[in-house]
């Protein structure tokens, strides 16, 4: 088992750690962290190839991206194969060096629209759609899903073999199933079924919060890359921390509570380039609730970001903060960049 990459097609993703889309999350600006502190692969949140279909302009900006974060993947979802494959060309267009197909969202509207987890409960449209991306592309195409619809249901199995026969280049598998949606915690031993069942890469996710968590999941299941998702909200360095644990190294670093504030002060200011003020301070009192974690006052901090309506009053509040527990602001240096305008 290697620790020092993985190929998704021609595409080299080195170190073999992928940041995991998240509808509201993975943006340009938290991918652009998330790369910079060591992910090998960046991959954007889901988007609708049926809203892409009809126009839909706040579509158009979720599939933005910049050359200082490649490789990414542009992530869509959808049960047409036509609108599918329509959608998939559009990301290359737009910069993408992978694209994947989501079979393994959750939300009741997307399954019911067979799209997402819905395509696990219809294979032959499942592998349909995956077949009409693979053939209208060039680029490598990866596919998303889940452990199964529910506990016993060892239907993914068949499912990757028959993906991987139309082309698909690379499997990621959420250990949980479907009915599990985010409970309990994640069963890694379908990783490692699905990794002696097929013969294209797979990579693992769920419950992966660590770098130790990184390492000890590739020996266990010999998975070709480990992806990280919830556990990359308001600790983008844990990419930095994984990257040093299968190099390892374990002397991980991990940033002061100023620090953490002026990495999350640098995505709102990237976020305010591409959605714009108002947009990109809505967007980030989600994301602030995570960085503050464990910090003095962070109930009474996640209180004021609520009512934040814009990035400079988000940064008024970081810096009464900091004046009030006599802390001092330091550059951010797990983003790697420390002027959004010569990120973009």
């Amino acid at each position: 088992m290697s620790c020092t990459g993985l190929h998704i097609g021609a595409v080299k993703i080195d170190p073999p750690l992928v940041l995991g889309p998240m509808a509201g999350y993975t943006t340009l600006a938290f991918r652009l962290l998330c790369h910079n502190a060591g992910a090998g692969l960046v991959v954007s949140e889901m988007i609708s190839a049926k809203a892409l279909q009809y126009g839909s302009a706040k579509t158009p900006p979720l599939m933005e991206t910049c050359p200082q974060e490649r490789p990414v993947a542009l992530q869509i979802f959808g049960g047409e194969p036509e609108s599918m494959a329509d959608a998939a060309r559009l990301c290359i267009e737009k910069g993408a060096n992978v694209v994947d197909i989501n079979m393994g969202c959750t939300v009741p509207k997307v399954r019911r629209s067979q799209s997402g987890v819905g395509l696990m409960c219809d294979t032959d449209r499942a592998v349909a759609v995956a077949a009409a991306v693979v053939q209208a592309i060039a680029a490598p195409v990866m596919v998303k899903f889940r452990a199964g619809m529910v506990v016993g249901d060892y239907s993914y199995l068949e499912l990757g073999r028959r993906l991987q026969d139309v082309g698909v280049a690379a499997l990621t598998l959420h250990a949980r199933t479907a009915s599990a949606y985010f409970r309990g915690h994640a069963d890694w031993t379908h990783v490692a079924r699905l990794v002696e069942t097929v013969d294209i890469p797979v990579i693992g996710n769920g419950d992966v919060t660590t770098g130790q968590d990184a390492l000890r999941r590739l020996r266990e299941t010999g998975c070709a890359g480990i992806m990280i998702a919830r556990g990359a909200l308001g600790r983008p360095w844990v990419f930095h921390e994984a990257r040093e644990a299968l190099a390892g190294r374990t002397d991980a670093w991990e940033p002061t509570g100023p620090e953490r504030l002026a990495v999350a002060l640098w995505q709102a200011q990237m976020l305010a380039l591409q959605f714009g003020d108002i947009s990109a301070a809505r967007q980030m009192r989600s994301q602030m609730s995570y960085y503050v974690r464990g910090l003095p006052e962070a109930g009474r901090l996640r209180q004021r970001f609520q009512g934040v309506r814009s990035v400079g009053e988000l940064a008024d509040v970081v810096w009464e903060y900091l004046e009030r527990t006599s802390c001092s602001m330091e550059e951010p240096t797990v983003g790697g960049v420390t002027d959004p305008d010569g990120a973009r």
